[in-house]
């Protein structure tokens, strides 16, 4: 997999109102993009992953690496690209940023940079990079670059034949001083000014000029008193390279804090070729290139948790819902069924005789739901009998249910029988196997009828599969 390393130009120093695209162009910043083309950054990646020695490979990367400097147009075909925007353009700042969606963030960003630009903030183009794991959700990163500028480097950036492109600020490849260490202060030579530039946290980093230091040497340069002691590093080639693969590798797992930083817009779109830049040679290597690199980029797509982020919060919220569906479906029904028994003990009271109430009151019962419609199929059993009619409690119809239920278990398990008239009580042989009095209340359930355990061995069986009892 090859690696494109990318350098921005720096915006002139000539004039502080923004310049139009074609001032700019007259200028020649459109042939000012330095880059560093690398082959076989993979190998860099799984010796990193062995813990092997990376230093040996990274020159051996370096000898064979490709360097150039002109437009956008003429750097060739890689993989991924790497584009550092010099930290000197942008202004990286931490604020208080509200918990919105990306669209309306958009909307509130100008109102939270007005006290950090003295321009107007039409003239800013204002990101919120993404929060930093760990840190507190409200705070967040924000980058403000000159919009004309950053339009123009976007439109030129559209023009890099790779499938993926990253920008970043510069700052951010510079690696984090621990305590007790002097910090790192990058510097390059701009015509007759230094540049110097600093990481100072994860996102956040800054840079500043010195003017008129044609012939001075970097470590004579008054630093800030913050920056005495200071490590300082030319950017050249041979360090920032190595340092921009790290800076990959470090955040090329979705937990990492810069995994999904990119200034670059959601509009930006590259080109798909120039058919001015190679002939068609070129543009068959190039098309197969990127075919090999759709190919390497949908294989760590699809293995990568932050693809899966979105689908699997979707599949959240979907067992959630079912979750809390099935609980209102299971509330409903709970509902439904007390309101039916408080509707169905209502009409049983409303029909009972004077003679069962008297009975009813004179019977305590904890249950007095069950007791009510256990007096009321009573009633209806006796007012039946006497019409002559035949009913659910006849001995036969009740002997026909326990003969039913005894052929599961065979003809020789009863050892006793008692008919009171509305319900039979019967008992088992304690030389017969142990029945479980669960198994067996359940196979009574899946037949109809309706069993109590009223004792060791003991069990009542009554008519109308258990109306009013407990089942």
């Amino acid at each position: 997999m090859s690696l494109l390393i990318i350098r921005c130009p720096l915006k002139p120093f000539v004039g502080t109102q923004a310049h139009s695209p074609s001032d700019w162009q007259d200028l020649s910043c459109a042939e000012q993009f330095e880059w560093c083309l690398l082959d076989n950054t993979d190998n860099i990646g799984d010796a990193a992953n062995t813990g092997a020695v990376v230093a040996d490979t990274q020159d051996l990367a370096l000898a064979h690496a490709q360097f150039g400097k002109g437009t956008a147009e003429s750097i060739p075909y890689a993989d991924e690209a790497l584009v550092l925007l010099p930290t000197l353009d942008v202004r990286l700042i931490e604020a208080k940023v509200p918990l919105a969606n990306a669209k309306k963030l958009q909307q509130i960003l100008p109102n939270l940079i007005e006290d950090y630009v003295l321009t107007g903030v039409d003239a800013i183009a204002a990101q919120a990079l993404p929060p930093v794991p760990g840190n507190p959700a409200l705070q967040r990163t924000l980058t403000l670059i000159n919009r004309a500028w950053f339009h123009w480097l976007t439109k030129q950036l559209e023009h890099l034949l790779a499938p993926r492109v990253r920008l970043i600020p510069e700052c951010l490849i510079l690696g984090l001083a621990n305590d007790g260490e002097s910090p790192l202060l990058a510097y390059q030579r701009v015509e007759d000014s230094i540049v110097f530039t600093q990481r100072t946290g994860v996102q956040l980093g800054f840079s500043w000029v010195e003017h008129e230091a044609q012939g001075i040497n970097a470590d004579k340069i008054a630093l800030p008193q913050a920056l005495a002691g200071a490590h300082l590093k030319e950017i050249t080639w041979d360090w920032l390279a190595p340092a921009a693969q790290a800076y990959l590798q470090i955040n090329r797992h979705s937990r990492a804090p810069n995994f999904a930083l990119n200034l670059l817009p959601r509009h930006f779109k590259r080109s798909t070729y120039s058919a001015s830049k190679g002939g068609i040679a070129s543009i068959k290597e190039m098309l197969l290139g990127k075919s090999k690199a759709s190919v390497q980029t949908a294989g760590l797509a699809w293995v990568d948790p932050l693809v899966w982020r979105q689908p699997l919060n979707w599949l959240r919220y979907f067992a959630m819902s079912l979750v809390l569906g099935y609980g209102v479906y299971v509330s409903f029904m709970l509902v439904s069924n007390w309101r039916w028994g408080k509707q169905m003990e209502l009409l049983a009271v409303q029909s009972l005789s004077p003679a069962s109430v008297a009975t009813l009151n004179q019977a305590k019962t904890t249950d007095s739901s069950n007791a009510i419609l256990s007096a009321f199929a009573k009633q209806v059993t006796v007012e039946q009998r006497r019409r002559g009619n035949v009913v659910d409690a006849d001995f036969a119809a009740m002997a026909a249910k326990l003969q039913q239920l005894k052929a599961v278990y065979g003809p020789e398990v009863l050892q006793k029988l008692e008919y009171d008239g509305y319900s039979i009580t019967f008992e088992f042989k304690p030389n017969i196997a142990k029945i479980e009095a669960g198994e067996l209340l359940k196979r009574a359930r899946s037949l109809g009828m309706a069993l109590k355990s009223v004792g060791p061995n003991q069990y009542r069986l009554e008519p109308y599969s258990g109306l009013g009892g407990d089942l």
